[in-house]
């Protein structure tokens, strides 16, 4: 008897309530700083007179106004991506894992790893929503793999009340 085998993983995201909780948060966070990063794009020359406080003129091939388009971009994909994670689509985590691992070495080359606080924020975060949920487990017996479902607990119904006549 020949047991079919398909995928190992349910790619189909399952909101549970930390994964739920993770995701406010992160879409939240990315939000604002997607929005601070559109602030800074457009007034970039009184942020960074402010920052470095040189009056040095900024041009579009400066490495500071790379780096802010870089970063602007990698948060729009990350609250695209969140956003995906809510309508239940397939490719939304794959978005937010490589979006938020970009982002992280991203950060960590632009601005070093001296605010760590962000880094370890960002990594719980990716933590909590990224894990995928086993539809199958491989187990060896006898030295032969053997693949088995795996039961989804199911979520309790609410009883249907009886109509009184």
């Amino acid at each position: 008897m020949k047991q079919s085998e398909g995928k190992i993983f349910n790619l189909k995201p399952e909101m549970t309530l930390a994964m739920k909780l993770a995701a406010s948060f992160a879409i939240t966070y990315y939000g604002l700083l997607l929005a601070f990063e559109i602030v800074t794009v457009v007034f970039r020359r009184y942020y960074f007179d402010a920052l470095y406080i040189n009056q040095e003129e900024l041009t579009l091939n400066s490495k500071d106004f790379i780096y802010q388009i870089i970063q602007l971009a990698l948060s729009a994909l990350l609250v695209f991506s969140l956003i995906q994670i809510f309508r239940k689509k397939v490719y939304g985590k794959a978005f937010f894992v490589s979006g938020t691992l970009i982002l992280i070495v991203f950060q960590f080359i632009a601005s070093g790893p001296i605010p760590i606080l962000k880094y370890i924020l960002e990594v719980l975060m990716l933590l909590i929503i990224a894990p995928l949920r086993v539809k199958k487990k491989i187990r060896v017996k006898d030295g032969k793999l053997q693949i088995e479902e795996v039961e989804t607990p199911q979520e309790p119904q609410e009883p249907q009340e009886k109509e009184k006549p």
